[in-house]
Formats: structure tokens, C-alpha cells, sequence
């Protein structure tokens, strides 16, 4: 029941905020660098236009003017670096077994070595997420292996 109330909600709002024409301009005023302004228009409202802020934390300020919605987002993001002591997993990778023929290697094994190295007893849970180089795939075997939680 929760999801259809959800949907009536988002019917509701897109009835309210639907427009036939829509114009509108918003300005971003940077505090300390030159202004960033985005027209919203018929032509690019569903596209993703965005500037990065040059610096945080900062002073900024939005104005919108016009007729339309428009849909403001900001994002921080940030990665701050553990000193080698502190990291909590250790992770290396390393090709082996690699055939050639011709100039590319058809086939080769990537070998991934994960453990956690943190000073409770248990990690509690960690995701690996591992991308393929284009034109490989996994062997499905090695996956099962891994899933199954055994050294392959």
C-alpha cells in the first residue's frame, strides 16, 4: 500500500508542477568567484547541467526566476585517506597464467587477494565490487567459487 500512496504522491506533484512552457533561470553567486547561471528551457529541461562549487565550505547562494520546476541538487563528496596503520582491508591484485596469440592475451587469470587487516575480530560485512576489462568475462565457475566463500 505504501508504493500507491507513493505513486499518488509523485501524480500529484507532477500535476502541480507540470507546465505546457517553461522558462527559467537559476544563478548560482559563488561568494568569492564568478557567478554560474543555467537556463532552463522546453529544449533542455530533462537534462543534467551542473558546475562544480570551488571551494567548501563556502557561502552560495541559488536564484531561480521564470515559470516551471527545476530540481537543485547539491552533492559533497569526499575520501580522506587512512594512514597504513588504520586502513582496515588489504587488497592486491595480479595477472597470471597468461597466453598470447597474436598480440592480445585471449586468456588470462586475474588473481584478487582481499583480507581484512582491522583490530576488531570480524569486519562485520565488506563488498568487493570488481569490473571487467571490456571484451572479458568471468569464467562462471571461479564465480560460484568465490560465492561459496573457497580460494579459488
Amino acid at each position: 500500500q505504501d508504493t500507491v500512496v507513493a505513486l499518488q504522491a509523485l501524480a500529484q506533484y507532477a500535476y502541480h508542477t507540470f507546465t505546457k512552457k517553461s522558462l527559467s533561470m537559476v544563478k548560482v553567486i559563488f561568494m568569492e568567484s564568478p557567478n554560474k547561471t543555467f537556463q532552463v528551457n522546453d529544449k533542455n529541461r530533462f537534462l543534467l547541467q551542473q558546475a562544480s562549487l570551488p571551494t567548501t565550505p563556502g557561502n552560495y547562494n541559488v536564484e531561480v526566476n521564470g515559470t516551471g520546476c527545476v530540481y537543485l541538487q547539491t552533492t559533497l563528496r569526499y575520501n580522506i585517506h587512512l594512514p597504513k596503520e588504520v586502513a582496515g582491508f588489504s587488497l592486491s591484485t595480479q595477472s597470471a597464467n597468461v597466453s598470447c596469440t597474436s598480440n592480445f592475451p585471449s586468456k588470462f587469470d586475474l588473481v584478487l587477494s582481499a583480507s581484512y587487516t582491522g583490530n576488531r575480530k570480524v569486519s562485520n560485512m565488506a563488498i568487493i565490487d570488481v569490473k571487467m576489462l571490456s571484451g572479458f568475462v568471468p569464467i562462471r565457475s571461479s564465480l560460484q567459487k568465490v560465492k561459496n566463500g573457497s580460494k579459488v
